[in-house]
């Protein structure tokens, strides 16, 4: 066991002291009266009673102590338990069975913070963004430099309140979440909690932020032109690819030569935002940006740079030329660099050649939830696809009175189902016949297997027979 970590176990079950030919002489002592009860047992002796003193083993205490802070007590109804207990300190799995809260008095969420940034925020992809947000809450916020144990939901309560002011609802509930993280995290691995967290009751703001903006084509030729008459060369090809492979601009700017296959027409991409590896898939378009952007590559001699993202642009770089320049010159209103991702996807899903699994294999969603906003868009292709799996065509349904017959048809195509007069539905209450419409002639696939005749459905006759029975 660490030497800064002790533990020890006592029994603290009562006493009791019985005496057998007389049990109203019979006493409980508390574990801290032992010797009040050592005595009560002489004074019985001296009168010539006999008594028996015993400590009973319903209550056994497990002490903690740690360096720096005070002792820990923790109380088990069997020895068997506080040794358990014990073993698991001495293996160091639990050093802190009782938490100590006291802990909460002398730290402060300042303090949590600047840990937070300075060991575990440089390990997370987003740790620029993460930095940004934590040097901000050091910086102007008050209520970091509470203590823990006296941080309450009244204080986040307040600050959702005026930072509302300043910012939009997803940005302080981003913040929020931040701050969560790390008292998480806190509680988690360093043992360092209030007895009660800040966020328990805390009404966070309500927003809805997905965003449906689409380009319309000439919304697109306006946006690719002022990216061509850009400064930086790598803007439009950034947004071409985006355009076509729906990837993510952290994915898009990771981009080397090396994770191309040509040949396999897709393009590697080791390290993305879930986490997970995958491949995507390259039209011929995006073969032809790769290929101009690998050749600019290597016509520039430096093979240092061979192995060198294909766009040479940080985030901010293509952030501001993208916003500051390419948008205002395009004359395009509201729109984001992540939504070409979403037009991207919402092309292939318009197609109808895709189905939810493909797009998701596409985009690179983990999480095949995140793919439903597209699945209105999938839906259009649907009913065809059911006829198609069907194989066959139902006639024009036409409801003239309470008897109607329905004539299915299996001719395949190109049989002269065209030239079948009598295709349609009968109308038995005016002895007429209503054809199918004139889209349904022509290629017609079967359905189902012929049906001979026609299936009369009489609701009147029906009717009588329930009220003869």
């Amino acid at each position: 066991m660490s030497s800064q970590v002790s533990s020890t176990i006592q029994n603290r079950s009562p006493f009791v002291v019985t005496v057998r030919t007389d049990v109203t002489l019979n006493r409980r002592f508390s574990a801290g009266q032992k010797k009040k009860a050592q005595t009560y047992v002489t004074t019985l002796a001296v009168r010539g009673i006999k008594a028996s003193l015993v400590q009973l083993e319903t209550s056994f205490q497990l002490r903690v102590r740690r360096k720096g802070v005070p002792a820990q007590y923790i109380t088990f109804d069997t020895l068997a338990s506080a040794e358990q207990a014990r073993l698991q300190i001495d293996a160091q799995l639990s050093v802190s069975i009782v938490r100590d809260y006291a802990v909460a008095t002398k730290t402060t969420l300042r303090d949590l913070l600047e840990r937070y940034l300075e060991e575990i925020v440089p390990s997370h992809k987003g740790a620029d963004v993460e930095r940004t947000r934590i040097r901000r809450l050091l910086r102007d916020e008050a209520f970091v430099d509470k203590k823990l144990a006296a941080l309450s939901t009244e204080d986040l309560q307040d600050f959702i309140t005026d930072r509302l002011t300043e910012v939009a609802p997803s940005t302080v509930d981003r913040e929020l979440d931040l701050i969560s993280q790390t008292l998480n995290y806190a509680d988690d691995v360093w043992k360092i909690a209030a007895a009660e967290s800040p966020f328990k009751g805390l009404r966070r703001p309500n927003y809805f932020n997905e965003r449906d903006r689409r380009l319309t084509p000439g919304d697109e030729q306006r946006l690719l032109a002022a990216a061509r008459g850009d400064e930086n060369p790598y803007i439009e090809p950034a947004i071409v690819l985006a355009l076509e492979t729906a990837m993510r601009r952290s994915e898009l700017l990771g981009v080397t030569a090396r994770n191309v296959n040509f040949e396999g027409r897709y393009v590697f991409l080791p390290d993305t935002k879930n986490g997970r590896s995958r491949k995507v898939p390259l039209s011929t378009r995006a073969l032809e940006v790769l290929r101009s952007l690998i050749a600019l590559q290597t016509d520039g001699g430096d093979e240092s740079q061979a192995d060198g993202p294909l766009l040479p642009l940080s985030p901010n770089a293509l952030k501001k030329a993208f916003f500051e320049r390419v948008i205002p010159k395009s004359g395009v209103d509201d729109f984001h660099f992540h939504d070409l991702r979403h037009e991207a996807i919402s092309r292939l899903a318009e197609s109808g050649r895709f189905g939810l699994l493909e797009l998701q294999s596409i985009s690179g969603h983990r999480d095949v939830r995140m793919l439903q906003r597209y699945a209105h868009l999938c839906a259009g292709n649907l009913a065809k696809k059911m006829d198609e799996v069907r194989g066959g065509f139902l006639a024009e349904y036409v409801h003239r009175g309470r008897r109607r017959t329905v004539v299915m048809f299996d001719e395949p195509a190109g049989s002269g189902a065209a030239e079948k007069p009598a295709s349609g539905v009968a109308d038995e209450s005016t002895g007429g016949t209503v054809r199918a419409s004139s889209s349904s002639a022509g290629n017609v696939r079967p359905l189902a297997p012929r049906i001979q005749g026609s299936k009369v459905i009489d609701f009147e006759s029906a009717r009588r027979q329930q009220r003869v029975r």
